[in-house]
């Protein structure tokens, strides 16, 4: 039967309350450039500027900036990518001048309120130079009222294989409060703990949560588990606490370090070379003593007089997934050889695994490392990482990142080091 169409009316307003009441605006800066901001009112007078990741505005945003605001605080939802004719990618704001962004800061400070700052991935790079750079041209103001990280990317660029992580020098010269959000499900996490000793040793307030059963970037993904759907529903509630945990430090004004490279810190991002890259100097692999699925002891060790190529992987890892196909394939042909290919699933449990490969079969021996042991002594900073191990126990090339193991040129390092 049709219902009346004054029944109708009612529902359709019931269904989309909040995105109503958004309104479109624009930050005009002294040089003439125009920032898009969609506005959402909240009722307690404070404000959050919202500069998304460098990939910048997602369809999940709005909803999430509406129900952000339902808990409070007015939120300004800023577009830089529209602002500044980008391309969104991983080193889409390299360009951005901080001090634009600086200015922005200035020019969102609501009356009467506090402004907190929220971005995600390497947006919170320049969240918080941008902040630093606020304090230094605004020494008197009243301080900010502190920033909300989202998985949170401070490294200078991407981790070179065998060379230690190098951090933006922004990292070690903040000194505002910060609420990290951590997804478990990520590399991140096992460096969390680092990040935290970085922006404390600059006089930062950390507070860090790990978000379970979610990776990098839930609340945002255009085609979500359910399980991120969970999470993503529950992160406006968790804003407004930590906006309320940042208040008990953001009552007095805090210096900015005098540190003259943090007010345009930074280099272009690298992405991962193509290709197995050598390792630098070939060095004794460190020591690998785990279980596999059928709850054997296994030891890399064990493998001496053989080619290794060792994979260290995850189950939510798009790359790992897609690669684990082509690791079968380079374990078929080189069958018969003294090589073999290991696979190193990193925090996840047997069931969890065991259910995956049911799935997505891995045609090779499988490790699980629950507790991230391997993550330190392998200098582990991205999945999935592999190391291709020489006959003598010593790790000749790597490689962070997604790869066609069974292509031609990985084939013919394999036989150079089996000969």
């Amino acid at each position: 039967m049709r219902l009346p169409t004054l029944l109708l009316l009612p529902l359709i307003l019931i269904c989309v309350p909040r995105i109503a009441t958004a309104d479109a605006t624009a930050v005009t800066l002294e040089d003439g450039t125009e920032v898009p901001i969609t506005r959402y009112p909240g009722a307690d007078g404070d404000r959050v500027l919202w500069i998304p990741a460098e990939y910048g505005l997602r369809p999940a945003h709005p909803q999430l900036a509406a129900a952000l605001a339902d808990e409070g605080p007015e939120v300004w939802l800023a577009d830089l990518h529209g602002a500044w004719f980008l391309a969104p990618g991983r080193t889409a704001y390299d360009s951005i001048p901080v001090g634009a962004v600086a200015e922005l800061i200035e020019r969102s400070r609501p009356e009467g309120g506090r402004l907190y700052l929220l971005s995600a991935g390497r947006g919170a790079a320049l969240v918080l130079r941008a902040a630093h750079r606020w304090r230094l041209d605004h020494p008197h103001a009243p301080p900010l009222g502190g920033v909300l990280a989202l998985h949170p990317n401070l490294l200078a660029a991407t981790p070179e294989p065998g060379k230690p992580a190098r951090y933006l020098p922004i990292a070690d010269a903040t000194n505002l409060p910060i609420v990290i959000f951590q997804p478990a499900d990520s590399a991140k996490r096992w460096h969390l703990t680092e990040l935290v000793e970085h922006l404390g040793g600059g006089g930062a307030t950390v507070y860090s949560r790990l978000i379970a059963n979610v990776s990098d970037g839930y609340q945002s993904r255009e085609e979500p588990y359910p399980r991120e759907l969970e999470a993503r529903r529950r992160l406006p509630r968790q804003i407004r606490g930590a906006l309320t945990l940042l208040d008990r430090h953001n009552r007095e004004p805090r210096t900015a370090l005098p540190l003259a490279e943090a007010r345009d810190a930074g280099e272009p991002s690298r992405s991962p070379s193509a290709g197995l890259q050598p390792y630098p100097d070939a060095p004794p692999a460190p020591p690998l003593a785990l279980g596999d699925l059928e709850g054997a002891p296994a030891r890399l060790a064990d493998y001496r007089g053989q080619v290794v190529l060792l994979n260290f992987w995850a189950t939510w890892c798009p790359p790992c997934v897609k690669e684990i196909p082509s690791l079968g394939r380079l374990a078929l042909e080189m069958s018969g050889e003294p090589f073999a290919v290991i696979g190193v699933d990193m925090g996840e449990s047997r069931e969890t695994v065991e259910d995956f490969l049911l799935k997505v079969p891995a045609d090779y021996r499988v490790l699980l490392d629950p507790d991230g042991a391997a993550v330190d002594p392998w200098k582990l900073r991205a999945f999935p990482t592999t190391f291709l191990i020489d006959r003598e126990g010593r790790i000749r090339y790597a490689y962070f990142g997604g790869l066609e193991w069974d292509g031609p040129e990985v084939v013919e390092t394999v036989r150079k080091l089996l000969k």
